[in-house]
């Protein structure tokens, strides 16, 4: 799970969701790393949901999907 400490450790991923084509659209992946990152770090499940969805790294795992979308 991506464990943001500060604003600075969570720049990569609020850079990669700036890029993402859902824009300004509400992102699941983005709401539950924000909401429960903090309560998640103790506990196992939890944090093996989180880091599913955003690696270590910052690099949320549905980015490439979602840009691989072809939309009509």
């Amino acid at each position: 799970m991506a464990y943001f400490s500060n604003s600075s450790d969570g720049m990569k991923f609020d850079e990669q969701c700036s890029k993402c084509k859902l824009g300004e659209l509400p992102c699941p992946i983005a709401l539950v790393q924000n909401e429960y990152n903090y309560s998640a770090c103790n506990n196992v499940i939890a944090s093996e949901i989180l880091n599913y969805l955003v690696k270590d790294t910052g690099v949320c795992s549905m980015f490439k999907f979602i840009n691989s979308v072809k939309r009509d």
